[in-house]
């Protein structure tokens, strides 16, 4: 399977349509089926000028009611402006970008290894220097899933995760020391574990918000290209 097959596959399960369904339409509006049965909030995705919007079952007629005052090619911020008196959290938009050829990772420069529990009192030390809300969203348990670093002198100083979303996809994480930001360490860890996903039949995903240029260059770097932009609105 290529690429976009994969992307497309775990992306219409994932709203709950048939692939075929998914991009059809310039806008497709839907309800919450798939994994996002039971989701109080609105998803939406985004690629080559088309759009799906899923919806909440009990607040459908009230969001359609706002959909329909959108221009016919709306993007994510408009779809975010317009769900805001609505929304408790607003996450997004933000860019899925995969590699196109999974197998083929550039080689890090930096010293760059797996990480194992044998590294706790290193990765202790490195998450108590990082800010707590980052390392919620960029951080990674040793015990839990596989995990890369990139090291300085010894120290860690940088390092990803990933998750296995729907079997076929590894749903990367990465976090970078305070004090090593801009070296190419966050690269350099994101690198090394993509080539691990790869290995064992993993497509390698790398998902950040639209605003976060430092991250976004990293995928930049590393050859990802965009699949989608996403939006989620978590609503009151």
């Amino acid at each position: 399977m290529t690429t976009a097959s994969v992307a497309h596959a775990f992306w219409a399960a994932h709203v709950g349509v048939p692939p075929e369904r998914l991009f059809a339409e310039p806008t497709s509006i839907v309800t919450h089926a798939g994994d996002l049965d039971g989701y109080h909030g609105v998803f939406a995705l985004f690629r080559n000028g088309s759009r799906l919007v899923s919806l909440p079952p009990r607040l459908a007629a009230e969001c359609h009611e706002i959909l329909s005052a959108l221009p016919s090619n709306y993007s994510a911020g408009h779809l975010a402006h317009a769900l805001r008196p609505l929304a408790g959290l607003i996450v997004g938009p933000a860019y899925v970008g995969y590699l196109d050829h999974p197998s083929v990772v550039p080689l890090p420069a930096a010293t760059t290894r797996a990480l194992t529990e044998l590294d706790l009192d290193i990765v202790n030390r490195f998450k108590d220097a990082c800010d707590p809300t980052e390392w919620e969203h960029g951080g990674s348990e040793v015990r839990l899933r596989p995990t890369s670093g990139a090291f300085i002198d010894g120290e860690l100083a940088a390092m990803a995760g990933y998750d296995v979303w729907g079997r076929t996809i590894a749903h990367l994480a990465i976090i970078t020391h305070p004090a090593h930001r801009g070296r190419g360490m966050g690269r350099a860890a994101v690198a090394h574990l993509a080539a691990r996903a790869s290995a064992v039949g993993l497509l390698p995903q790398y998902r950040t918000l639209d605003s976060n240029l430092p991250s976004l260059r990293i995928a930049q770097a590393l050859g990802f290209e965009r699949y989608a932009t996403t939006l989620a609105v978590r609503l009151k």
